[in-house]
């Protein structure tokens, strides 16, 4: 009988620690995908709403894609880099979730184009025969790169090991833990980049506004970051934005803002904000 309810409890106890982490692992393992040399990291809850981004990050991702991916799960979404002639972005998509074929079907229909299979990852390909994307998985992992090289970026990605990933960033892997709607990582190597990255192709203002940023960067000793926003269901129903950074010698800072209103909604509160930070 103690064999038997031994049995049990373990079962019961393995079942509670997948429910806890959704079809995910963690967001721990799911850094363990993401190139380290990437710009930032966001990860989405299945729930997260991506009509709160802001019009201006719409403009640049495909809302759409998004939409269709969170109905399947949590969503992992990268900047691997900046194509600077056009400051067009090429985006990776990770989901543990969905299969290649699964992902490839959603992207064909979105992006309207035809696949063709190549060695270990499917391209997407244009009517005019360009590649606007690749889809390849591994691991329980499938990912979808889009923009310029995204060929050549589905095959370093297949190759690529925990110790040159988001993972290995032992400053960021600190503050890295959230089970927000949203979170937002910025490593070492996003922060190094404000520095060196051109200014040129800027208005004065933008050129002002990244100079200031740049300053407090170098101030704090800035090293790593994490942003996030999650919705608690509640009455009524609570907003709650957290920043966690690591600075200077491994010092950690939080700051923890929640709110709510009787006669507002989150979505429409976090919208009124992000429109007076964030104008079109």
């Amino acid at each position: 009988m103690n064999v038997r309810l031994c049995g049990i409890t373990a079962g019961v106890t393995m079942l509670l620690i997948a429910m806890s982490c959704g079809n995910v692992s963690c967001l721990q393992d799911e850094l363990q995908m993401v190139p380290g040399l990437c710009f930032l990291h966001a990860h989405m809850s299945a729930d997260f709403n991506v009509e709160l981004l802001p019009v201006n990050i719409r403009t640049l991702i495909p809302v759409w894609l998004c939409d269709s991916l969170l109905s399947r799960g949590d969503l992992g979404i990268s900047l691997l880099s900046i194509n600077l002639s056009d400051l067009s972005p090429q985006l990776l998509f990770l989901s543990y979730s969905m299969d290649a074929d699964e992902m490839t079907s959603i992207a064909k229909e979105g992006f309207g184009c035809n696949s063709v299979e190549a060695d270990d990852r499917i391209d997407l390909i244009s009517d005019q025969g360009s590649v606007l994307g690749s889809i390849s998985d591994r691991n329980g992992w499938t990912c979808l790169i889009t923009g310029t090289g995204s060929d050549r970026a589905v095959d370093r990605w297949l190759e690529l090991e925990s110790s040159e990933s988001l993972a290995s960033d032992t400053d960021l892997m600190e503050v890295a833990d959230s089970e927000a709607d949203l979170t937002v990582l910025f490593s070492n190597n996003s922060i190094s980049f404000l520095s060196v990255i051109p200014d040129g192709m800027f208005s004065r203002s933008e050129r002002r506004t990244l100079a200031n940023v740049r300053n407090l960067v170098q101030s704090a000793g800035l090293k790593a970051l994490r942003i996030s926003l999650n919705f608690i269901d509640a009455d009524p129903p609570m907003t709650v934005l957290e920043i966690k950074l690591v600075r200077g010698d491994n010092y950690i800072s939080s700051l923890s803002i929640s709110f709510s209103d009787t006669g507002i909604s989150p979505d429409s509160l976090i919208q009124e904000v992000l429109l007076e930070l964030l104008p079109e």
